[in-house]
Order: structure tokens, then C-alpha cells, then sequence
């Protein structure tokens, strides 16, 4: 049986995490969610560095805080409960660590790792994965299927040094993380044999930001289309053997889904929330009366909805935890939850009436956030036919 149990000291922490979620994080991220996207704000991230909480999986041999999956799932929930924008930063932090800590060198770890639990000031890292090319598009709900092998950035081997080229389309944290773990396959080949993880300095000379993307959700977290324009690194930056880099992208994906959810069910919490003191405030709950059996029976299910959500990260999260089969139960977890805040803030916004519909009204921005994560990595058309393969 499964044991989603915290500890004292956990326990404490997921609180510390979410009274500053609901104080400090919520209020800026309302500041930031109607300003200009194109300069990163740190404000945000500080907060979570001083608690060593922007990379919380690595391990404390690296000045980690070591984390499980079961207690991050806590964490990031959380998060998003007040601010599903700081909960994305730190997720994409987690998706950039995980192929290293996977397959990447000792070296590498030890250069890198150590940076991300640097309490005096952020730092961030991210993954470049999906592309420009509308062909391998992962978390836009394309009418095409998203196919690997229609990767168009490229890496050359030449002289014991890598050279990169290509574009890659919404990358979170992609502005202002110290490295980018990027995606690629050889130039020689397309076949998924030839596909692999590379770490790229954000200082190396050829990496530039295109573009800043204007989200209409989660838009704390910094989002940005990235170029690499004859991008040189050494070999030893190759996360990895010259094969397996296309396994390692399914690997990384499985073990960071279940913290997706996370987020949708922390965005659902919230808004539920909302939509609960109002009714409270309303003097329409449990008030017997025949018109509020309508507020009475969506919250009752909404409540059971993200108490199901919650069930299915934790259970994906325990999964990995003890190394067991996740991959189908964290493709799950990932679709359901998000599908869960979708309906539930969508429920928060009808039973909160017309002052839902004000933009500024904190429930406006849970219902976009919900949308917005429906497409983070991957999209709900993808996960079903990965999720169909498996049955």
C-alpha cells in the first residue's frame, strides 16, 4: 500500500511553502500578471532561493535539498496555489536537472548542480525541446501528431567539440537560466538513435532570445523562443552516450509529469477556494434553499474532483519514488489533474457570478492559468495517444 505520509519535518515546510504561496508570492504575481512580460521580475524566485526551493530534487551532496517526489508534488501544489506562474519556474528548473542527474557525468553534476541551490540569488536552468517547426510542436494542440524524428536542430561532432544550430519555440525559464539543457539530433541522421541531450552555457557565443512570448497564463514564468546559431561547446557537454538521447526525453518527461499536475491541482484548490468563501459570504451554502443546491452540489463535486486529482499525482509521484512502473500512472496523473482545474475554475467562475468575470479578480487569473497548463509539456491530444499505446 501506498504511504503518502510527511514528516514532521516535511510537513512543517509544505506549510512554510504555502503561507508564503498566499501572502508574499500570490500578491506579486498579481502585480506581474498586468505588467509587460519582457523583462524577467526575480522578486518571485528570491523567495523561493532563499528556502533552496527553485531545484528542490537535488540531492544534498550538492547542496540540495534532496527532496522525494511525494513532498515536491506538496510543494508545487502549493505553490500554484498562489502563483501557478512560480510553481511552472520551479517544475521547468526540475524537467532541466533531471537528465543530468539520469545520465549525465559526474563532471557535469558537479559543475552544474551546485549553482541551482544558491541561496544569495536565483538561478534557473531549462530544457529546449519543442520547436519552430509546427511538425514537433510538444505543447501546442496541433492537428498534426508530434513526431520526434522531425527535429530540425542539429548537432555536429567536429574536432572533440559540438556545434549547434536550430530554434526552439517556448521555452520556460529561457531568459534567465544560467544553462540550457537542449535537444537535438545529429546532422548526419534522423533517426531517434541520433537524438540527444546537450548543455549549453547561456553565456556561449550563437545563443540568442528571439522572441518573448506574451502568455495569457502563468506569465511570471519568463518564456521565450531561443536561437542557436553555430553554438560551439565541448563534447563533455553531451548529457550521455552518442544514443539513448531519445529514451532519456521519454524518461525525463515520465518524471516530471506528475508535478504538471501538481500544479493543476494546486490552480483547482484555489480557485475552489474562491468559489467556497463566496458562497460562504453569499449565505448560500448549505442554506436548504432549492436555488442553492446548484452551489451546494458543484462545489461537493468540484471537492471530490480535486481530492481525486490529488490521489493520482501523489500516487504517480510514490511511483517514481520507489523506482516503480510510472510511465502510464504519471501521463494520467498529468491529464487528469489538468483537466481537473480547467472544469474547476471554470465551475469557480459560475458559482462567483458576474465579479468573475472582471478582469483583476484573482479568479480571472486561476481560470487562465488552468487553460494555459493543459499545453505544458505536452499537449492533452499527445498524452492520449501516448497514454492509448500503453493499454
Amino acid at each position: 500500500m501506498a504511504s503518502f505520509t510527511l514528516s514532521k519535518e516535511e510537513y512543517q515546510l509544505v506549510q512554510e511553502v504555502y503561507d508564503l504561496a498566499v501572502t508574499q508570492i500570490s500578491e506579486r504575481a498579481s502585480y506581474l500578471d498586468s505588467q509587460d512580460v519582457d523583462k524577467p521580475d526575480y522578486v518571485i524566485p528570491e523567495l523561493l532561493a532563499k528556502k533552496n526551493l527553485l531545484s528542490p530534487i537535488i540531492p544534498e551532496k550538492y547542496g540540495g535539498r534532496g527532496l522525494s517526489m511525494v513532498v515536491t508534488a506538496n510543494v508545487i501544489e502549493k505553490l500554484a496555489m498562489g502563483d501557478a506562474g512560480a510553481a511552472a519556474t520551479v517544475v521547468m528548473n526540475t524537467y532541466a536537472v533531471t537528465p543530468l542527474l539520469v545520465a549525465g557525468s559526474d563532471e557535469l553534476k558537479d559543475a552544474l548542480l551546485p549553482t541551482l541551490c544558491e541561496t544569495t540569488r536565483p538561478h534557473f536552468a531549462c530544457t529546449a525541446i519543442s520547436e519552430t517547426n509546427p511538425y514537433f510542436d510538444l505543447e501546442r494542440s496541433q492537428a498534426v501528431r508530434e513526431d520526434v524524428t522531425r527535429i530540425d536542430t542539429t548537432a555536429e561532432y567536429l574536432e572533440g567539440n559540438i556545434i549547434i544550430n536550430g530554434s526552439k519555440d517556448f521555452v520556460l525559464n529561457g531568459g534567465v537560466a544560467d544553462f540550457i539543457v537542449v535537444f537535438a539530433r545529429s546532422k548526419e541522421s534522423k533517426r531517434k538513435s541520433h537524438l540527444q541531450f546537450y548543455v549549453v552555457p547561456d553565456n556561449t557565443p550563437g545563443v540568442t532570445v528571439d522572441a518573448v512570448l506574451n502568455k495569457v497564463g502563468m506569465r511570471s514564468c519568463h518564456t521565450v523562443q531561443l536561437g542557436f546559431r553555430d553554438v560551439v561547446i565541448p563534447e563533455e557537454y553531451r548529457i550521455g552516450g552518442r544514443s539513448g538521447g531519445y529514451l532519456l526525453l521519454l524518461q525525463t518527461f515520465d518524471r516530471n509529469l506528475p508535478l504538471i499536475g501538481a500544479v493543476g491541482v494546486g490552480i483547482a484548490r484555489g480557485a475552489y477556494e474562491l468559489a467556497l468563501e463566496a458562497a460562504r459570504s453569499q449565505m448560500i451554502l448549505g442554506s436548504g434553499k432549492d436555488a442553492s443546491q446548484f452551489v451546494d452540489f458543484t462545489l461537493a463535486d468540484m471537492s471530490t474532483q480535486i481530492d481525486a486529482a490529488r490521489l493520482a499525482v501523489l500516487r504517480a509521484a510514490y511511483s517514481i519514488d520507489i523506482d516503480g512502473n510510472y510511465s502510464r500512472v504519471a501521463i494520467m496523473a498529468k491529464l487528469f489533474a489538468t483537466q481537473v482545474a480547467q472544469q474547476v475554475t471554470a465551475q469557480a467562475v459560475d458559482i462567483i457570478g458576474r465579479l468573475g468575470f472582471i478582469a483583476g479578480h484573482p479568479i480571472d487569473k486561476y481560470l487562465r492559468d488552468a487553460q494555459m497548463l493543459s499545453i505544458v509539456a505536452g499537449s492533452d491530444h499527445l498524452h492520449r495517444q501516448v497514454l492509448s499505446q500503453q493499454l
